[in-house]
């Protein structure tokens, strides 16, 4: 409650209602003086953030030292004492990404020029490739051949050529596609689009073909980033999948946000018999569990740090962190959902399996979209 004089008037400076005492039946504010001055407002200030602070740190002590006691708090409609699920899941994996960033993860600087592969190098991998594809004729009786085999031979020949052309004039590299610069978004492109080296060019390919065989929105969309890509980092593939991945570890606080409903989904598929559970129930428990889990993990960054100069064993350390936090995990779902040990060790070993193929697609999906994002 502020210290400002009460108004006079009686209408909500907010919604305009009749107000019966000092603060809107309405919508809550405080029928004060509009006028404050600078000291009320600084005063405001520190009140608001050590009154944050007091129920920040009230709250991280019952979450790290009484597993599930605040989802169960939550539960039972006790939520004023304690900080809100989604303020704290927003500051925790705030200060934690922000440490995380800027001091356990530092980027590196995509070099397009860096690890020139050798020319004898590039050679050999056309002709290791020219060897594999004539295997695969040798192996296939003559009178089967069809559409695919007469691929393979113009595929040897284009290897024939290009082994010719690095042998005679090995400037001319960027113009044979080699295999360490065939870098594709979704698995293997075809040889007959990366034949095409700029986007104007795959255009070009594309309106010389009859509609019936023009690649579809998706795999044109896929192909013309591929294009970017190559055209952005000179068909470097070692660089481009470092660009990729650095964006793809900037996004993985999104990640984590939206896996925490799809996590709660399977929760909710684990403990179906749990009537008097509703899906935000389950919702609530996974914002604390992984917001117990964002500051465990800080902390043995932290710790471990100051070990680390201190020469002391990291590998024991580490060993030590990873069976806190699965003991924080376990303590977690015993508390919570109150079944025996040998119930909730069976769900735990099911919801492992469950969420890493959630996290799986999870990341194919981020991988990919991080790629159109360069």
């Amino acid at each position: 409650m502020s210290h400002n004089q009460e108004r006079k008037e009686k209408n909500c400076l907010n919604c305009n209602a009749e107000v019966a005492g000092r603060f809107c039946q309405v919508c809550g504010q405080e029928n004060i003086e509009a006028k404050e001055s600078f000291w009320v407002l600084a005063t405001h200030f520190i009140h608001d953030l050590t009154h944050f602070d007091g129920k920040f740190f009230g709250t991280i002590k019952y979450l790290l030292f009484k597993p599930a006691f605040l989802s169960q708090e939550y539960l039972k409609g006790r939520r004023t004492s304690y900080l809100h699920p989604i303020r704290m899941f927003v500051f925790t994996s705030a200060i934690f990404f922000l440490i995380f960033f800027n001091f356990y993860q530092k980027d590196e600087e995509t070099n397009i020029n860096e690890e020139k592969i050798p020319v004898a190098a590039d050679i050999q991998k056309l002709k290791d490739k020219k060897s594999t594809l004539e295997k695969t004729l040798s192996a296939v009786d003559s009178t089967e051949l069809d559409l695919p085999l007469d691929k393979t031979k113009s595929k040897i020949e284009k290897l024939n050529s290009g082994i010719a052309i690095l042998q005679k004039d090995s400037t001319k590299r960027d113009s044979i596609v080699l295999a360490n610069n065939n870098f594709t978004i979704l698995g293997e492109a075809d040889e007959e689009v990366t034949n095409a080296k700029t986007i104007k060019q795959y255009d070009s390919i594309q309106k010389a073909l009859p509609d019936s065989l023009r690649d579809g929105l998706f795999r044109n969309r896929i192909i013309r980033q591929e294009m970017h890509l190559k055209e952005k980092y000179k068909h470097n593939g070692l660089a481009m999948g470092k660009a990729i991945l650095a964006k793809f570890i900037h996004m993985f606080p999104k990640l984590l946000f939206v896996s925490l409903p799809f996590f709660a989904l399977i929760l909710q598929l684990l403990y179906v018999r749990r009537k008097q559970l509703y899906y935000v129930n389950h919702v609530v428990f996974t914002i604390h569990l992984y917001c117990g889990t964002f500051i465990l993990i800080l902390a043995s960054l932290l710790l471990g740090s100051i070990m680390e100069a201190m020469h002391f064993n990291l590998s024991v350390y580490g060993a030590i962190s990873y069976l806190i936090i699965l003991f924080f995990w376990y303590k977690s779902f015993r508390n919570f959902y109150s079944q025996s040990r040998g119930k909730t060790i069976l769900k735990f070993i099911a919801l492992f399996f469950m969420s890493m193929m959630m996290m799986s697609l999870l990341f194919v999906l981020f991988f990919v979209f991080s790629a159109f994002l360069i």
